[in-house]
């Protein structure tokens, strides 16, 4: 209902949140797996069509000329636009010298977008 006298802000606030509703992501979900020195945290969000909008990693248990890398926007960003199952080499490029944690987080992604 709207409030007495303030229908047209009522209404403004009625669009806003339907346009919040429409633009989030229908899946936000998170897992940790085995990198190759620690524990590696996976963040992703998945839109209605399964495609996926955002990836976050956190690799800081993993030495950073390694696996830590798998953390940096370069290798996140390949994720960007696209749907479950990924395959390391074919749709995502490894991260050099990091090809354990780069398969982990590839399989992390996987395992979450089911």
């Amino acid at each position: 209902d709207a409030v007495a006298s303030a229908t047209i802000t009522s209404q403004a606030v009625v669009d806003a949140v339907n346009s919040l509703y429409a633009e989030a992501p229908a899946k936000v979900l998170t897992t940790k797996v085995k990198g190759w020195h620690e524990g590696v945290a996976v963040t992703v969000e998945i839109d209605k069509n399964h495609v996926i909008t955002a990836l976050t990693v956190d690799a800081s248990g993993e030495f950073y000329a390694l696996g830590g890398k798998c953390a940096d926007e370069a290798f996140t960003s390949q994720f960007i636009g696209k749907s479950a199952p990924l395959t390391l080499g074919v749709d995502i490029d490894a991260v050099t010298g990091a090809t354990l944690t780069s398969q982990a987080v590839v399989d992390a992604v996987n395992q979450l977008a089911k």
